[in-house]
């Protein structure tokens, strides 16, 4: 990408920053973000994957720990439930789905549960947190279940104020980050650097795949697609789905998810040890 056209690119989001009440400060030392990526590459380790939700938007790679998973947390619906069709489908996993911004589900299912609502950091007429809509979709219930999380950047809101128990609940975490190109301004990766340590507590990253529907971002050669889908396994069941296999992006399983534009390979800053 031209040098123009990044800074270009970088004065907007400072501005988008500015007018939603941000205090923004340049990153002028870089040792920050390199830390951050030091961290990312520790916390990746090969494992043995499948694909899940078919091929395009909508599919995801995992561990097959399925045929043990009782539910299946879905908040973001859109209009698609590839995964979540397959997983009630082949695997026979309930699965709780949430989104105030669809009326209802665009397919039916004996296995899916619908809650018109947001996910957020408080609950209330259209809002609910991660653990209250845990509590009141299962109980008390500890059997095992899975997080899929496509909330267009509500994510970083949910991950801030859930505990490290609530998000331990779950065996696996499928979370797509938004807005990455934030990193290049200092309270935004302060921020995600939290989010990360926190997930870090009981979690490892197993797989990492740039929506190329959400492009890129270069700054000081550090290249940052602005969406990444990332898959994180507890690290009590790593033992049976660790591989000793080189880690190599794109994965063998991985599908654009807009076929009619350029793929986005990972940048090996993120996962090349």
């Amino acid at each position: 990408m031209e040098l123009n056209l990044v800074k270009y690119i970088a004065k907007l989001f400072v501005k988008s920053l500015i007018k939603r009440g941000y205090r923004v400060k340049k990153i002028d030392n870089f040792k920050e973000i390199y830390a951050f990526f030091e961290r990312f590459r520790e916390n990746y380790i090969s494992c043995n994957l499948i694909r899940i939700g078919g091929t395009g938007d909508g599919g995801y790679l995992i561990p097959n720990n399925l045929e043990e998973v009782k539910y299946c947390f879905s908040p973001g619906v859109g209009h698609a439930v590839n995964l979540e069709a397959e997983l009630s489908n082949s695997y026979d996993i309930k699965c709780f789905l949430a989104d105030a911004s669809v009326e209802s589900l665009p397919v039916e299912n004996r296995k899916f549960q619908f809650t018109r609502k947001f996910l957020g950091n408080r609950t209330d007429e259209n809002t609910i947190t991660l653990s209250d809509w845990i509590f009141q979709s299962v109980g008390i219930d500890n059997s095992s279940k899975i997080l899929q999380m496509d909330i267009e950047g509500g994510e970083y809101d949910v991950l801030n104020y859930e505990s490290i128990e609530t998000l331990a609940s779950f065996s696996a975490l499928i979370i797509e980050f938004h807005n990455l190109d934030g990193i290049f301004e200092k309270s935004f990766l302060k921020m995600i650097s939290t989010v990360f340590e926190k997930i870090y507590r009981n979690f490892k990253i197993c797989h990492v795949h740039a929506n190329n529907a959400g492009g890129f971002t270069a700054i000081n050669g550090i290249g940052v697609p602005r969406v990444i889908e990332i898959t994180f396994l507890r690290i009590d069941l790593i033992d049976r789905f660790l591989n000793n296999a080189e880690i190599m992006l794109p994965h063998v399983l991985d599908e654009k998810n807009e076929s009619k534009i350029p793929d986005i390979v990972m940048p090996e800053i993120w996962w090349k040890k």
